[in-house]
């Protein structure tokens, strides 16, 4: 009878301690559903192939010409345009030589009407990347002729200046200029284009020369192109007019430095 007493209590003493230990795991449990719910679901940390870059907004306008011109493999610039242009003194000599060429080595090369062909290279510059000017101005130009004119002194380029206006109907200039684009287009279907708003004429032709340049700049916005308001730079001006501009709409020398600065200054703001 003692030694059944005894195996009663053993097995009483081992329920006992079976239960404590069923406790202890039940609160471990309770414990844990507690923190769960006040802290919620883990988060997994995202993989790097979960993680997403904002892309960089794609550059366009002034904004991509400038970008162009300031590349550290050097950019070759095309201008295509009339006798506002053409010359040595006048704006896109000007604008190589005193601005693109204090920053960079530039080749300038002026379109040879005679001779069908470009003209040496004149280098400025002698520091930073090399930039190629190919001036297509020529003066007082036949827009009929003009879309095979620039498919024959195409050259390669980064970018483009379109540069008329002086001298042309208003009511025709758009129909001339969708001409031009397409022969640039039948060379580099994605070349930016930047589009010159020339100078005011003098008083005498004046209004027929604002009316161009408002079509120009209607033209220029329907195609997105970006332009450079050389008209307002002008107008804005306190020196006389007549000492800006010559007698047939051309920029004067000094005209000529004050167009090829609101080029730069366009180009820098951007």
């Amino acid at each position: 009878m003692a030694q059944t007493r005894w195996s009663r209590n053993q097995w009483y003493g081992v329920g006992l301690a079976t239960l404590a230990v069923v406790a202890a795991l039940v609160a471990v449990l309770a414990l844990g559903q507690y923190r769960s719910a006040a802290t919620g679901p883990a988060t997994p940390a995202p993989s790097p192939a979960q993680t997403t870059a904002t892309p960089t907004p794609a550059l366009t306008g002034l904004a991509l010409a400038a970008a162009t011109l300031g590349s550290p493999e050097g950019a070759s610039v095309l201008v295509v345009g009339d006798g506002s242009g053409n010359d040595d003194d006048e704006w896109v000599a000007v604008w190589a030589r005193d601005h693109l060429g204090a920053g960079a080595t530039v080749s300038y090369r002026a379109w040879d009407r005679a001779n069908r062909q470009y003209a040496p290279a004149v280098r400025t510059g002698s520091t930073g990347p090399t930039i190629d000017v190919w001036n297509a101005s020529v003066s007082s130009p036949d827009m009929a002729r003009e879309p095979a004119r620039v498919t024959q002194a195409w050259q390669d380029a980064d970018l483009v200046l379109l540069s008329y206006g002086h001298r042309r109907t208003p009511n025709d200039v758009p129909t001339q200029l969708d001409a031009v684009l397409a022969a640039i287009r039948s060379k580099d279907a994605d070349v930016p284009v930047v589009v010159m708003l020339q100078n005011p004429d003098r008083a005498a032709t004046e209004a027929v020369q604002k009316a161009a340049t408002e079509k120009i700049k209607a033209w220029a916005g329907a195609h997105a192109f970006a332009t450079v308001d050389v008209y307002s730079a002008f107008t804005a001006d306190t020196t006389p007019r007549n000492d800006l501009v010559e007698a047939d709409g051309s920029p004067t020398p000094r005209g000529s430095q004050l167009w090829a600065r609101a080029v730069a200054d366009a180009l820098k703001a951007s």
